[in-house]
């Protein structure tokens, strides 16, 4: 018998329901994945939204095929079997891409980074570029690309710099033994006070640390919003300096004490 003489008005209405349903269904997830995009666009690259939609409707054909198949009756454990092997023989292979692959797929499901965030990973810091499957592209505060593999990534401690609202700054200074304490203590907090990127909460704080050979070493502590932290920070330490200065109290220079005995 011919194969046409196995094609009835009935196959051909199964076949044509099951073409109509995938093709739905099809529609559907792309329906799905286009609001996922729209979502997401401002969380992750356009390069991992676009490998994650390939993904998902390669995977859905693939299982659409196979459940085809086995609805028509083609015994599947040949490629079962087959499937196996080479899954063995692939794992073996690229087993470092596929640990990658998993630890990026963590990555994005975990979040601990967004993209645009200043982060240290080991001894890597700089700003969130990309988050891709395979790796993560890190753009340094000295403006290079810095590519970090996933697995690396996922198996390091994450420092992010920018999640918090405000970042602590601490400047550790010294006066000499001359000075007075508390007069420090009190130029310190008016300025602090008088500069607009200083939190009153938590409150600044100045006290002494240590009593050092050339000095004592007063610590200064206070808060300040993390799109401000930097340029605070570099701003506060020379007008510190100055208005202690103006003020009478030094800095001290390192001094040795030698003592010669007969």
């Amino acid at each position: 018998m011919k194969f046409w003489q196995f094609i009835t008005p009935a196959k051909l209405i199964e076949i044509a329901v099951i073409v109509v349903i995938f093709l739905v269904l099809l529609l559907v997830i792309n329906i799905i994945l286009r609001r996922l995009r729209i979502i997401l666009r401002d969380k992750y690259s356009k390069n991992t939204l676009s490998i994650l939609n390939k993904l998902i409707i390669y995977g859905f054909i693939l299982i659409y095929f196979l459940s085809v198949l086995s609805y028509f009756g083609v015994n599947l454990s040949g490629f079962i079997v087959a499937g196996g092997f080479l899954s063995i023989i692939i794992g073996l292979a690229t087993q470092k891409v596929l640990g990658n692959m998993i630890a990026g797929i963590f990555l994005i499901i975990e979040r601990p980074v967004k993209l645009g965030q200043s982060v240290t990973i080991g001894d890597v810091s700089g700003f969130v570029e990309e988050v891709r499957f395979l790796s993560t592209i890190i753009r340094s505060f000295e403006g290079q690309f810095i590519r970090i593999p996933n697995e690396q990534v996922f198996n390091s401690v994450i420092i992010n710099l920018v999640e918090n609202v405000a970042r602590r700054i601490d400047y550790l200074l010294e006066i000499r033994y001359s000075d007075d304490f508390y007069k420090t203590k009190e130029v310190i907090l008016n300025l602090l006070a008088d500069e607009q990127f200083v939190l009153s909460l938590p409150q600044p704080e100045v006290f002494v640390e240590e009593f050092a050979s050339s000095g004592v070493r007063v610590r200064v502590r206070f808060w300040s919003p993390t799109e401000k932290w930097y340029d605070t920070k570099t701003k506060l330490l020379p007008m510190i300096e100055k208005s202690l200065e103006e003020n009478g109290i030094q800095i001290p220079f390192p001094q040795l004490e030698v003592k010669i005995k007969n």
